[in-house]
């Protein structure tokens, strides 16, 4: 059985969008909703089974509209084989690229939150977040990003945008894939979960740990503890994930010696969590009441399984059997971090700046 690891990169070029499940709870849908839409390339529309992945695409997306109740338009450009016009890193199997503004103070960010919560009267896991988080950081970084589609979400850019929001692209063969989350073949990798993955990584499901030195935070790493009181931003460190300022451990943050991903969870034997940092081809998983409040507390508003998480954080939101996500090799990270850098501007005066993910098998 092979295993893969998820992860994420550096920034690329341009914004993002959404989630996935094969059964879902019984949750109204909002009044207003989040849209997702994806607009499939020729690499895709190409493709002998294009109708089928475009409808395991379409149905992760509905998926995360039918939850959020923000009312904006996620435009993401969907590819085979390249991701943003670039070709996906070796043994690649996914990979995503975005957007991100900055830099911001910890102050914006906060107020930005607040004023969402105020709008989102029913995101109760946001109006507790907002109220745990400090008036200033002790230790690690202090200017934040914010992801494009994020910022769609907390109102300060234009929600009917039609620009690219983020790009997703997928690796490898098709026949390596299962395109029905209910009869995952051995051997074969869930469609639907890989694009559930990267999509909530692109709606800012994604941190700014992602190397011993981090540079940056995101609104994401606001609810990384190590302590209760103690905001976290080492690699290797135990962290998990909290929405009352570190009080109550929701759920560990992957701090794996093998690598992967700093903003997804920890493997533990037994539990087979989506946003988990490793996975098995073949094996179910799926989306916990969690992985909806870790998108709550980012500003996607409306009541949802996520907001009762605290009392039951594992209970299942959605059932999926999860796909793969890898690491980027070395050398493109680099040369990613080189091309976010050298541009930084801000949102309140410029155009958002990339961010890559890749995808690669372990």
């Amino acid at each position: 059985m092979s295993q893969v690891q998820f992860s994420r990169g550096r920034p690329r070029a341009w914004c993002f969008g959404a989630l996935a499940g094969a059964a879902t709870i019984s949750i109204s849908a909002p009044a207003a909703a989040l849209t997702i839409i994806p607009k499939f390339d020729a690499s895709i529309t190409a493709l002998s089974n294009a109708g089928a992945v475009e409808a395991a695409f379409n149905t992760v997306a509905a998926d995360y509209d039918s939850v959020f109740s923000n009312a904006v338009n996620i435009n993401v450009d969907v590819s085979w084989g390249s991701v943003a016009g670039k070709a996906l890193p070796g043994g690649a199997i996914g990979a995503s690229s975005d957007n991100l503004y900055g830099y911001f103070t910890l102050a914006q960010i906060k107020s930005d939150l607040a004023a969402s919560s105020a709008r989102n009267p029913a995101d109760t896991a946001l109006a507790t977040a907002v109220k745990s988080i400090p008036a200033t950081i002790a230790t690690g970084p202090s200017k934040f990003v914010l992801p494009s589609a994020e910022a769609k979400a907390l109102g300060l850019v234009s929600g009917a945008s039609t620009s690219i929001d983020g790009y997703i692209g997928f690796g490898g063969t098709t026949s390596g894939y299962s395109f029905n989350p209910l009869s995952v073949a051995a051997g074969t990798y869930d469609f639907e979960a890989v694009a559930a993955h990267e999509l909530a990584e692109v709606l800012g499901r994604m941190g700014g740990v992602d190397s011993t030195s981090p540079a940056w935070r995101s609104p994401f790493d606001l609810f990384r503890y190590s302590a209760p009181g103690v905001l976290d931003a080492g690699y290797n460190d135990a962290a998990y994930f909290s929405v009352n300022g570190g009080v109550t451990d929701l759920k560990a943050f992957n701090n794996s010696p093998s690598g992967g991903d700093r903003s997804d969870w920890l493997v533990k034997s037994g539990v087979h969590d989506v946003q988990d940092a490793f996975q098995n081809q073949g094996s179910r998983y799926t989306l916990s009441n969690v992985d909806l409040t870790a998108l709550d507390v980012l500003g996607w508003g409306g009541g949802n399984a996520g907001d009762a998480s605290l009392g039951n954080p594992t209970g299942q939101a959605f059932g999926l059997v999860l796909g793969p996500d890898a690491v980027p090799e070395p050398a493109s990270w680099a040369l990613l971090i080189l091309g976010f850098f050298g541009l930084g501007s801000t949102l309140r005066s410029g155009a958002p700046q990339p961010r890559l993910r890749a995808a690669r098998r372990a």
